[in-house]
């Protein structure tokens, strides 16, 4: 009893101290000489370093727990942002199914869900260099059942600032979203009668440049975006924030744009920021994991400009390459996974209507694309001349739409005999249909289709494969539709075939306390291949129609593949033939490799070389590799990397009994490329 009242009376006379001198104690201890320098003075944390252009910046922090957190980023000695406080918001559910659940809404769950506004206190604030970084960290942020610091990461070369709650709870099975943005002083555009005339300017829905004047009102005003960035003339200069372009996107089966940005503008002070939403009108909105005493990282990028704010919003485009995936020499880009219910429409508008799908794929920087008609649209399941029909304009559809740019593969995923949901492509138009009427045989020559298969067991479906040279993947392995899947047919022959490809990969759920995306599908996948299994991954989106005002981007990852030049329809297998090889890389876009090989060096260690271009300055490289038991990752810090870099990398890893390895390489925004896994009794 006695100790308790003791600690109470320190706890309470804290609580006066901290309310009499409410100071922000610093610790720079960490930070080490380097371009980029960090100063303190009674009651203010400066942060300087230089821009490629070397004009000089500064960010400074106030240490009086009163005022505004940022009290100044300026260039050159010209205040741009001022008077800044950072700003979260999230809601938080239950899991009810699993932390790989998609099926899994929150909302509908019987405790409901809540919402929070966060309560900022800090007492504490550390800088400290991480390579060719500083990072300054200030604790005392709570946002409901989370807790924990908000970081500011300064790159050198760059303007770029990296603003990231560094968030955690201890309640079991929860689910959330965040809402992340920054509100700022701007007395100049305050007007007679408490209006306000801030200028924003940002890429609408269609890809117009528009520059918005904000109308009066406290309100947040939600931005329908192209590019999920905006700008806003601040000061001598402006400021563009944006999310991290994949990471802050959890799945979900549609790419439409539901006003993924915010901005407020009221009584002088002016909001920017990114916002997510508790649901689409369906059921299947997961949400993100936070599983308990994980740091979940939630992240806003701010990007001042000495400029305009059309410098600092096309500066900001160039992280995503303005959101195309660009071409590496040597390789075609290969996205499989659609499903826009291309066939029937095709059948009501006629022979000459053009997808809308078609251009947004171009544009986007898809070479080929294998879509999956038939699901939920059409008659997959008919055992009639409708099913055979179908089948037969969609080829003929697919054919038309392919051409020396762009190549447009007919697939199918299925969900009978095989166990989950699985993509099948043939390498040539193939009749074939999902059961048959009692009397009708497996295989029989129709007129107008030729061969037409009626499948009614798993070995007839397998038998179908090897007869006409087909392939076959898993698609969300573990998830969906194929929960419980590949493991609990890992023992039949048709897995162990080399024509069953492997699983697809996506970045589906999400843990923001992970540096990668798509752990799901990596842990299927090194697990099985730990079992003596030889299979690779194909990068999938797995979602319906796209608009052109979608928000597709932040939602595609892209297989490279290996390939001298893209085949046209006639040979549109050389793309599989490719997957089977292993023979290429999946990428979010903003990392890639230009030349990447990984090679045994003896029985012990792997030797990988890699020529990396990023846009974001990078976080991370791992050697993944397994003995045929467990996992084991060698990582290695990339720290002393630049943004906009091409670089030429090289790291040997000791791997003691390795039976397969595989590369990764992230940046500090969740991008990440990788590479397929190569086995040690393969002979490469």
């Amino acid at each position: 009893m006695r100790k308790t009242a003791c600690s109470l009376l320190i706890a309470a006379c804290a609580s006066i101290a901290n309310a009499d001198h409410p100071i922000i104690i610093s610790d720079v201890s960490g930070v080490r000489g380097g371009p980029i320098t960090v100063t303190t003075e009674a009651r203010a944390l400066s942060v300087q370093w230089s821009d490629k252009d070397s004009h000089r910046w500064s960010a400074r922090f106030s240490l009086d727990s009163a005022q505004p957190l940022i009290s100044m980023i300026a260039v050159d000695g010209k205040a741009i942002v001022t008077d800044a406080i950072p700003l979260y918001r999230c809601a938080t559910g239950k899991r009810r199914g699993g932390w790989d659940a998609f099926f899994d809404f929150p909302p509908a769950a019987a405790g409901g869900t809540r919402q929070y506004v966060e309560e900022f206190h800090p007492t504490r604030a550390i800088a400290r260099t991480v390579g060719n970084r500083v990072e300054v960290k200030f604790n005392g942020m709570h946002l409901g059942i989370f807790h924990g610091d908000v970081r500011y990461t300064f790159y050198p070369g760059s303007t770029l600032i990296e603003q990231t709650a560094l968030l955690s709870t201890d309640e079991p099975d929860t689910a959330y979203y965040y809402d992340a943005g920054l509100t700022m002083s701007s007395p100049r555009d305050i007007r007679p009668g408490g209006n306000m005339e801030s200028s924003l300017l940002f890429y609408d829905p269609n890809g117009k440049l528009t520059q918005q004047t904000s109308p009066y009102g406290p309100e947040r005003r939600t931005l329908q975006i192209r590019y999920r960035a905006l700008a806003v003339k601040m000061g001598s200069g402006s400021l563009a924030v944006f999310p991290p372009p994949h990471r802050f996107f959890f799945a979900r089966d549609y790419t439409t744009n539901q006003g993924y940005a915010w901005y407020s503008a009221w009584r002088g002070q002016v909001g920017l920021g990114v916002q997510q939403y508790p649901d689409d009108n369906t059921q299947i909105d997961p949400w993100m994991n936070a599983p308990p005493g994980t740091v979940q990282e939630m992240t806003l990028f701010l990007l001042p400009s000495a400029d305009a704010e059309e410098t600092a919003l096309q500066q900001a485009l160039t992280y995503t390459h303005q959101d195309h995936f660009p071409h590496v020499n040597g390789f075609v880009t290969f996205a499989p996974h659609w499903h826009p219910a291309y066939t029937v429409q095709e059948m009501e508008k006629g022979s000459a209507w053009v997808p809308p799908f078609k251009a947004i794929m171009e544009t986007v920087g898809i070479d080929s694309a294998m879509i999956m008609d038939f699901h939920l649209d059409g008659h997959p399941g008919d055992l009639t001349d409708v099913r055979l029909n179908e089948l037969k304009e969609y080829y003929k559809a697919c054919r038309a739409q392919s051409d020396p740019k762009f190549l447009l593969i007919p697939s199918e995923e299925a969900n009978v005999y095989l166990g989950g949901h699985w993509g099948i492509a043939f390498p040539k138009p193939v009749y074939w249909m999902q059961d048959r009427k009692p009397g009708q045989p497996f295989k029989s020559a129709e007129p107008g289709y030729g061969d037409v298969y009626r499948v009614h067991t798993p070995d007839e479906v397998w038998d179908m494969v090897k007869s006409e040279g087909a392939w076959v993947y898993q698609t969300h392995p573990r998830t969906k539709g194929s929960t419980g899947y590949p493991d609990k047919i890992l023992n039949t022959d048709y897995f162990r075939h080399g024509r069953y490809l492997g699983i697809g990969w996506k970045s589906m759920p999400s843990d923001l306390s992970l540096p990668q995306l798509g752990e799901r599908a990596f842990k299927t996948l090194d697990d099985i291949n730990n079992l003596g299994f030889h299979k690779h991954m194909l990068g999938e989106i797995d979602v319906f129609q796209l608009s052109a005002t979608d928000e597709l981007y932040g939602l595609l990852n892209l297989n490279y593949l290996r390939l001298p030049k893209l085949p046209d329809f006639d040979h549109y297998d050389e793309i599989l033939q490719s997957v089977k090889r292993g023979d290429g890389f999946i990428s979010t876009g903003e990392v890639l490799f230009e030349d990447f090989s990984l090679q045994p060096i003896g029985t012990d260690r792997v030797h990988a070389t890699a020529r990396v271009s990023n846009t974001f300055p990078l976080r991370l490289a791992e050697i993944v590799w397994g003995d045929g038991i467990h996992t084991h990752r060698e990582q290695v810090d990339l720290s002393m990397s630049d943004h906009f870099e091409d670089r030429l990398y090289d790291w040997e890893s000791r791997t003691p009994g390795w039976a397969w390895a595989r590369l990764e390489v992230w940046d500090v925004a969740g991008n990440g490329a990788f590479t397929q896994p190569i086995w040690r009794d393969s002979g490469h």
